[in-house]
């Protein structure tokens, strides 16, 4: 975890100084000049949107999917919006609700199979932060064997990684590479033991709580109790219940500041991911196999990974991978007949705040929360083949200040007798967030994506000189196919700026050097059908000793935040 951190660093080191200029692609004059007329185009970020995933099931539980816009009305703290799209999304055709009468319009919805002829991306995340695995993951890993080889089908592709980052697969349809990486797990996970005291044993709520210092009446007043008994204070003596509340505070404040980074490390992890899914043009799902993990304290994080979720189209499921579990507290000879009771509460409630953040992450984005079942296979082939329909809408976010305020939501459909599930709301920005700060996230998050990205299609080639010694000149030839890209059209010019930065990587993944390109275009009709004709390239050079490197390019356009990324290996000599 260390060395990743390090790296991500250094890259973002990298991309800040970088960013901030400009160095032309290679050009005809003529195109040159077009490109670099005075003043740099400047593009708006695009108004804010919220987006709503709502899964709507009537009485016997069963998904309704004839619904219309005209059936949903949206509030935001209280307030009617203007909902500005709807769609209806599923990875399969739906039967309509036994009993309802579908109009032509949801009939044509519920037949034409929306997403089958796209492919479906399927991303494996396995938490080693934040779990206690004992022999969990091999009954992830099982599982994961399992249903790669019986349930994955034509058009499927997996991605599995950890949220370390010790574990980085990209996406495959190749079964018998991606049973290769599984049978790998084990050894690739970063998993190391939450660091707990045995004097006083707290849960992980427990700790929580006395580290907030809120008084629940319980967490404290046993944890200090349990220190008098372990330590072999008298309990009678002056300054004794002092003396051990400051142990049992010294000790939670420990276990709390480790849960807690791991917690919000596998927060981070998810949220770089799902920014470079948005890139991908597939239906995509993702699949959280976790202990879980407690929500206060990263509720900010938490609903970033919602909104990040719901942007990309991302339909985010977990499995509380603690299977059916009975809650009984560990053998403590320190304890007494008065705080035991309490301390079989206390495990009840921190088993349960754990899940919360699970149920969360797949309710408000229209997934599934599957727990209580010692079948992970199960509740993966049913993440996979559950025939879900749900609906999608927007509104304009109303004009607020960039405060990290909550903002509540609240979704109602007309028809009677129906359950509607949705996020509950979300947090504005703490800052706004500006042209080039998005650019260099998108970026960054690119370059940390184990698979490539494709809505910008691109192709690299390269060769290689000595240059003396020990060192090579590597010469990277980047060909970009910019016919997909949109151009805004003022002044009778074709408008767009496309950066570009290549980064290389040894074999170890880390980074090695870096390098920043982008161009203004502003071309005329003449020159932008040249432009689409021949596509984008450029020519990028590196020096480097002898040795195996990874090269990973991204390619950026900000007329709509396109992206593409391709990952190739390279051998000197």
């Amino acid at each position: 975890m260390e060395t990743s951190a390090r790296a991500s660093t250094k890259i973002a080191v990298f991309l800040l100084l970088l960013l901030q200029s400009s160095v032309l692609y290679p050009q005809s004059d003529k195109t040159k000049k077009e490109a670099t007329n005075k003043g740099r185009l400047t593009f708006k970020l695009p108004v804010g949107v919220v987006v709503v995933n709502a899964t709507v099931t009537d009485k016997q539980g069963t998904t309704v999917a004839d619904l219309t816009q005209n059936d949903f009305k949206v509030y935001e703290d209280g307030k009617l919006q203007s909902i500005q799209t709807f769609a209806a999304e599923s990875y399969k055709p739906m039967q309509a609700s036994q009993g309802t009468t579908q109009t032509s319009a949801s009939k044509a919805a519920t037949t034409a199979e929306p997403n089958f002829t796209r492919p479906r991306l399927i991303s494996i995340i396995i938490d080693d932060l934040a779990s206690e695995p004992e022999d969990r993951f091999i009954r992830v890993t099982n599982a994961v064997k399992k249903f790669v080889e019986t349930d994955m089908v034509p058009g499927d592709q997996m991605e599995i990684f950890s949220g370390s980052g010790s574990v980085q697969y990209p996406f495959s349809d190749d079964k018998q590479l991606l049973l290769e990486e599984v049978a790998s797990l084990p050894l690739k996970l970063k998993w190391s033991r939450v660091a707990r005291s045995d004097c006083p044993v707290l849960t992980d709520l427990q700790a929580q709580m006395i580290y907030n210092q809120r008084d629940d009446g319980v967490s404290l007043e046993v944890a200090t109790a349990e220190v008098i008994n372990c330590l072999g204070l008298d309990p009678k003596q002056q300054g004794t219940t002092a003396q051990a509340q400051s142990y049992a505070r010294s000790a939670a404040f420990s276990q709390y500041q480790e849960t807690h980074y791991r917690g919000r490390t596998l927060l981070l992890t998810l949220r770089r991911h799902l920014g470079s899914l948005k890139h991908f043009d597939a239906a995509k799902s993702v699949i959280l196999l976790s202990d879980g993990f407690l929500r206060e304290d990263v509720t900010y994080e938490l609903q970033d990974v919602v909104e990040q979720a719901l942007r990309a189209g991302v339909v985010f499921n977990t499995i509380d991978i603690r299977g059916v579990y009975t809650i009984l507290p560990p053998d403590n000879r320190y304890q007494d007949a008065t705080t035991v009771p309490m301390k079989q509460g206390m495990y009840s409630q921190d088993a349960l705040a754990r899940e919360d953040p699970l149920a969360q992450l797949a309710g408000e984005t229209g997934g599934v929360f599957y727990h209580n079942s010692n079948d992970l296979h199960q509740g993966i082939q049913e993440i996979s083949s559950r025939q879900d329909y749900y609906y999608v809408l927007t509104y304009t976010v109303p004009t607020q200040k960039p405060d990290g305020r909550y903002h509540s939501i609240k979704v109602e459909v007309t028809r009677p007798g129906l359950k509607v599930s949705y996020r509950k709301g979300y947090y504005a920005p703490k800052e706004e967030m500006t042209f080039e700060r998005r650019k260099k996230e998108d970026v960054l998050e690119a370059l940390q994506a184990p698979g490539n990205l494709n809505e910008i299609p691109m192709g690299l080639s390269y060769n290689y000189y000595q240059d003396d010694d020990t060192t090579y000149v590597v010469s990277l030839l980047m060909k970009v196919d910019i016919r997909r890209l949109h151009f805004l059209e003022e002044d009778s010019r074709h408008k767009n700026v496309i950066s570009m930065v290549v980064v290389a990587y040894d074999e170890n993944d880390h980074y090695i050097d870096g390098l920043d390109k982008s161009v203004d275009f502003r071309l005329t009709d003449e020159s932008y059908a040249s432009l689409l004709d021949r596509g984008l390239t450029s020519k990028i050079e590196f020096k480097l000793t002898l040795g195996r490197y990874k090269i990973k390019a991204v390619v950026r356009e900000a007329s709509q935040g396109k992206m593409g990324s391709l990952t190739k290996a390279i051998e000197i000599p």
